[in-house]
């Protein structure tokens, strides 16, 4: 494992312990490290969910960005492809629950985790209506396509959806891919 995903893999873990309450000097014991390296890693505590947050989203968008660039490869190969380079949806998972705790005590992180969302979801979109195996959809269904994937992906961000119905973002990600591919006929 790289040094920085385990940095970051240790944040979220704090972060699941003291939500957004953590203090820089339990970050530092928990990464066993001075507060001062701390500091030269991250200049205050804003900048650490920032960074945490541009972490879990960034391997997300990479693999789909990939895919978006080819626009060629099957339906079956990009779900295969996906859910083999998805990031663990341990962090997603576990930043996704603590998503309220940011909005109420961080507006300007919310505003950023709600755009890494919106990112993702167009992302996710545009390499759905650029696949050859689509066909070409109506500019009512691509908004109606559009409009699916964003407010799902918002609905997985908010009030602890996933959490509640028993679900993980990954598996969730990738059920709402399959339906939209292949619909739900036998």
């Amino acid at each position: 494992m790289d040094k920085e995903r385990e940095m970051y893999e240790k944040i979220i873990h704090l972060i699941e312990r003291k939500g957004t309450k953590f203090t820089t000097d339990e970050l530092a014991s928990e990464l066993k490290i001075s507060k001062r390296t701390l500091y030269t890693l991250f200049p205050n505590k804003v900048a650490i969910i920032n960074e945490t947050i541009d972490f879990v989203f960034y391997e997300f968008r990479d693999s789909w960005e990939a895919e978006a660039l080819e626009g060629k490869t099957s339906l079956s190969d990009l779900l295969k492809c996906q859910w083999d380079n998805f990031p663990d949806n341990y962090d997603v998972d576990k930043l996704i629950k603590f998503a309220v705790k940011i909005r109420n005590y961080y507006p300007e992180q919310w505003t950023k985790l709600e755009e890494n969302i919106d990112e993702t979801s167009e992302l996710i979109y545009k390499v759905l209506i650029e696949n050859e195996d689509i066909r070409v959809l109506t500019s009512t269904e691509k908004k109606v396509l559009q409009m699916l994937v964003q407010q799902t992906f918002r609905c997985l961000l908010g009030e602890n959806y996933l959490e509640e119905n028993g679900l993980n973002f990954k598996e969730t990600v990738m059920s709402l891919l399959r339906m939209i591919l292949f619909g739900i006929q036998y």
